[in-house]
């Protein structure tokens, strides 16, 4: 099964960033239209940042169990400050929204299962 573990977890990534491209594409769409982002627009973006803070943490506390979770952490901060300060630009999700996220996580849920017994098995 080593063989098949690189390919198997490409196909995936493949996959899921297909559907971030789609998601992205109706999203931007709806915000053309109306002129406002969807509430949790902001929280998202910072995430973004505290994920790709984490590697920096971890390489100066030499520590990769920590660097995500607190860059994690520190994003959700930036986030919901962000999502506060621009609550007037913030519309509702439409239901179409709120279905892709759902499979998004979805997606994302079987991602991670898949690539952990992956690891597993390797």
């Amino acid at each position: 099964m080593p063989g098949l573990s690189i390919p198997l977890i490409a196909v995936l990534i493949v996959l899921f960033g297909v559907v971030a491209i789609y998601v992205s594409r109706e999203t931007r769409a709806e915000t053309r239209r109306t002129g406002k982002y969807p509430k949790g627009h902001y929280m998202s973006q910072g995430m973004g940042i505290g994920i790709a803070i984490g590697p920096a943490i971890k390489l100066a506390m030499d520590n990769i169990a920590v660097g995500i979770p607190i860059g994690l952490a520190i994003g959700a901060g930036i986030g919901a400050s962000r999502e506060k300060k621009h609550a007037h630009e913030l519309r509702p999700m439409t239901e179409k929204e709120r279905a892709m996220k759902r499979r998004g996580v979805g997606l994302m849920v079987v991602l991670l299962i898949v690539t952990a017994l992956i690891a597993v098995g390797a």
